[in-house]
């Protein structure tokens, strides 16, 4: 233990060649303590019960889902043999065939449906095994599901970040965009993608990268921004425009960070802005102030640019 010293400091006054203590005053000097080595907050911990509670919605929502299918299709197929045996009914016939395809078009959705809830039940669970599981059997099962699994990559990289394997998450990240702008280039679905990439570069302290990449995360949003507000299509956003806007503004946030860890202020400044701009569309609520008081915080050393 540290121990307070004290020492008596004496003002001399000189009278008859003997010195005399006129006044004394105290002085504790306290040497610093040791300090505590501040650790990072830990994510919650996996429980084996919430992995299965995702393969039993999984499986619960698949099973129910294809034997709906399999009832339709059934009594499809039965009403369409009985409509040909005999004298055609072209009304049955077309009921029946409508049967079928229903019924097919359900055991395909139902599939992309079971794979959506088991990984929005891991996401809220926190269960990232599970996460990780269901996210991989979406991407190798592209194929067979309709409306592209740019929601389980996004979910996926956006767990791995949070674990830290931020080498994986820009492999996967760059590899999943590249496939899609060869596929389609005017893609615009991959805004969170491209932004885990820019963040797992700024974690490595790659800031020209992580400039790059959320760069293309701001376009990305842009673009998709642009494209719903010429057709009107703003509110049918999944999970709410307020949703969307929130990850824009703070991509925002991030790349100015970036630019400011490489002393561009300029830009710095500029990406703030975009972050005021951006929440103004939002409805007030906890994310929101954070974000604007990140925002506040890098302010502060944009004051004179």
């Amino acid at each position: 233990m540290w121990a307070a010293q004290t020492y008596t400091i004496g003002l001399l006054s000189g009278g008859d060649g003997l010195f005399s203590m006129a006044k004394s005053r105290e002085v504790k000097y306290v040497p610093r303590q040791p300090q505590a080595k501040a650790e990072m907050p830990k994510l919650p911990e996996m429980i084996d019960s919430q992995n299965k509670t995702c393969d039993q919605v999984f499986w619960g929502v698949l099973i129910g889902g294809e034997a709906l299918a399999l009832v339709m299709i059934y009594f499809g197929g039965k009403n369409l043999a009985e409509a040909l045996s005999a004298e055609p009914n072209w009304g049955v016939i077309t009921m029946a065939a409508l049967l079928i395809i229903f019924g097919l078009i359900t055991a395909i959705g139902t599939f992309r449906a079971s794979l959506v809830m088991a990984v929005m039940t891991a996401a809220r669970t926190m269960s990232f095994e599970a996460c990780r599981q269901y996210c991989m059997k979406a991407v190798k099962a592209r194929a067979f599901i309709p409306g592209g699994v740019a929601w389980a990559i996004q979910t996926l990289l956006e767990f791995m970040v949070q674990k830290g394997e931020f080498d994986q998450v820009i492999e996967v990240g760059e590899r999943e965009y590249t496939a899609a702008l060869a596929k389609n280039p005017k893609e615009y679905g991959f805004g969170s993608v491209c932004a885990c990439v820019g963040t797992a570069y700024s974690m490595k302290q790659d800031f020209h990268k992580a400039v790059d990449w959320l760069e293309k995360a701001g376009g990305q949003y842009k673009d998709m921004f642009a494209s719903l507000e010429k057709g009107n299509k703003t509110a049918k956003i999944p999970g709410g425009a307020d949703n969307v806007y929130l990850r824009y503004a703070e991509t925002m946030l991030a790349l100015s960070g970036s630019y400011l860890r490489l002393n561009d202020k300029r830009n710095a400044k500029e990406k703030v802005s975009m972050v005021y701009e951006l929440t103004k569309k939002v409805k007030d609520g906890p994310e929101k102030e954070t974000i604007l008081k990140r925002a506040q915080e890098i302010g502060k050393y944009l004051k004179h640019w």
